[in-house]
């Protein structure tokens, strides 16, 4: 059952396509209340008139830079999680996005299920950066986050949502979510398969 409107997270979305925000206020709407604008300057009103929960844009908007308008607003709401969705893959972006404030940078080509994890992800206090190199990980495992480890880690110790909710202080709906991206990433469908991957990768 979806929780009434008034209790869900406020998403402001900043995007110039509006095929991309239609999509993206239809996918988050059970998740979200969602506010949607089309340019930098109505970015900046928007954060300060809906005061969102969390702020997503990309990169190239008219009206401005999309790094100089998150410092902008970051410097006015330092504690708001920023976080920019864009097709630009290149790592001087992602290094542009951490320098800025930004708490994420996550691609548009990214599954909807994935990016609703990796938004919930951020509400929880997650930053999803890449490295320099533009690798998330070690051992073997580029696929996934630090965050999408631990929780591996902790599915193939035999841990349900529940328990890894507990351990690492993120809601249950949470942990499902990254379970959801985990499984949807490595292209997997058991418990069995992440456990022996898991393993096979050095987790546990």
């Amino acid at each position: 059952m979806t929780p009434p409107s008034s209790v869900l997270p406020k998403l402001l979305v900043a995007d110039d396509h509006h095929l991309i925000l239609d999509a993206l206020q239809a996918m988050m709407k059970d998740e979200f209340q969602v506010v949607a604008v089309d340019n930098c300057n109505a970015f900046i009103d928007a954060v300060d008139n809906f005061q969102p929960d969390l702020a997503v844009l990309d990169v190239s908007m008219p009206g401005g830079d999309g790094f100089v308008t998150a410092r902008r607003v970051l410097e006015r709401q330092p504690r708001l999680p920023v976080v920019f969705l864009s097709m630009h893959a290149d790592s001087s972006y992602i290094n542009q996005a951490s320098q800025v404030g930004a708490r994420a940078y996550l691609s548009k080509r990214m599954p909807a299920q994935e990016l609703v994890a990796a938004l919930h992800a951020v509400l929880q206090g997650d930053t999803l950066l890449a490295p320099s190199d533009g690798k998330f990980g070690q051992k073997g495992a580029p696929e996934l986050t630090a965050r999408q480890r631990e929780v591996l880690r902790l599915i193939a110790l035999g841990s349900s949502a529940k328990e890894i909710a507990n351990q690492l202080k993120i809601s249950v709906r949470t942990a499902e979510f990254h379970r959801a991206a985990i499984m949807q990433r490595l292209g997997m469908h058991t418990t069995a398969q992440m456990t022996r991957y898991a393993i096979a990768i050095g987790l546990c």
